[in-house]
């Protein structure tokens, strides 16, 4: 079930997409409840008038690929329902540039369920022969690069062989050969995208006055090539901006007794899951309204995003509305796969059909 481990640490802000997406619901429920007006202008550049989930896939386009992406590399079984809306977080590796969290947050509107998926970063792709001789096209010496095979080097790929010319649906050749990636693996559309910049979880965090969670065991870890230094304490803590951002990238590291030891992105994605369900529910709510409408204004420092005006916006306001008014459920699930090693490069092989 879902094996993971290796190097290299950073933590998503899922929060961040999740305030974004539910700010407008708060904005909506707060003036029906109280009837006060000083955010209405505010709430007026975000409501629309049209359900927001259908407006969202009302933008869907057909996924035109100039051919297969991988040597028919399919997923065991259905992660999601075809009409649920996927929005995928990323969170960059701040010292390679790779993709080191990749999470698609698929919401359910129909059973007003959110589901967070996480994609291991190590995963093997078995790009088609067709794809790597067009890769070769473009950079010569690509199969010398260590661990180009897995997904989290998938924006690179896109990037070197300009995928769609810059003009498929995100106008991104490194977020559509992604997106595109991930529909033909996993057949899960992405309907957005969003690209969570380094350090904004302890900006976030310290904003909101820290989020208080049960850590699971001694997480201690040093890393001065990448200015890391995680020291939290095991069992119930209040977390501030720095050991929040530590709490999310620890993977690795020594235990109470002073052993070292190997977690693995499992456990690692286990945490962070943990986390954003923890800032939800402690920090989403009508009495910090005015803090998420401040940090919102402010987004686009912490974020880029595919949701590209107030209309998109709004129509994932409402979407978020009748998730906050219906009282959404949240569920998360791991993709299964084993651990293997390729040309002496870790690698996590998926379990397909």
């Amino acid at each position: 079930m879902g094996k993971k481990r290796k190097r290299g640490m950073n933590g998503p802000l899922v929060l961040v997409i999740v305030l974004a997406m539910i700010l407008a619901g708060l904005i909506i429920v707060y003036i029906n409840i109280s009837g006060v007006k000083p955010v209405l202008q505010f709430a007026g550049q975000y409501i629309t008038t049209k359900d927001g989930a259908d407006a969202i896939r009302a933008r869907r386009t057909r996924s035109d690929k100039p051919y297969e992406l991988t040597d028919g590399q399919k997923y065991y079984k259905e992660l999601v329902n075809k009409n649920n809306i996927n929005v995928l977080i990323i969170g960059p590796d701040e010292t390679s540039g790779n993709y080191d969290t990749m999470m698609i947050v698929s919401v359910d509107d129909e059973n007003n369920v959110v589901k967070m998926i996480n994609i291991p970063r190590d995963l093997y792709i078995k790009y088609s022969d067709e794809f790597k001789q067009d890769l070769k096209k473009a950079w010569s010496k690509y199969a010398s690069s260590k661990g180009i095979f897995k997904i989290n080097a998938s924006h690179t790929l896109g990037k070197r062989v300009n995928y769609k010319n810059s003009e498929g649906r995100f106008k991104n050749p490194e977020y559509d050969f992604t997106a595109d990636l991930i529909e033909e693996v996993f057949g899960v559309y992405i309907d957005d995208v969003i690209f969570i910049k380094p350090a904004s979880v302890r900006k976030v965090v310290d904003y909101f006055g820290g989020v208080e969670i049960d850590v699971p065991y001694r997480m201690k870890y040093s890393d001065p090539t990448q200015n890391l230094e995680i020291d939290i304490e095991k069992g119930l803590q209040k977390l501030n901006g720095k050991d929040a951002e530590g709490f999310l990238r620890f993977r690795q590291g020594y235990d109470e007794k002073g052993k070292f030891k190997n977690y693995g992105d499992i456990e690692r994605k286990k945490n962070q899951v943990a986390f954003v369900k923890a800032f939800i529910n402690q920090h989403l709510n009508l009495n910090n309204l005015g803090k998420i409408i401040n940090i919102f204004n402010d987004l686009s420092s912490y974020i880029d995003t595919s949701v590209s005006d107030t209309k998109e916006a709004a129509e994932y306001g409402k979407l978020a509305e009748e998730l906050y008014r219906n009282k959404f459920t949240q569920e998360s699930e791991e993709i299964e796969c084993k651990d293997e090693f390729i040309d002496g490069i870790y690698y996590l092989i998926l379990r397909e059909k």
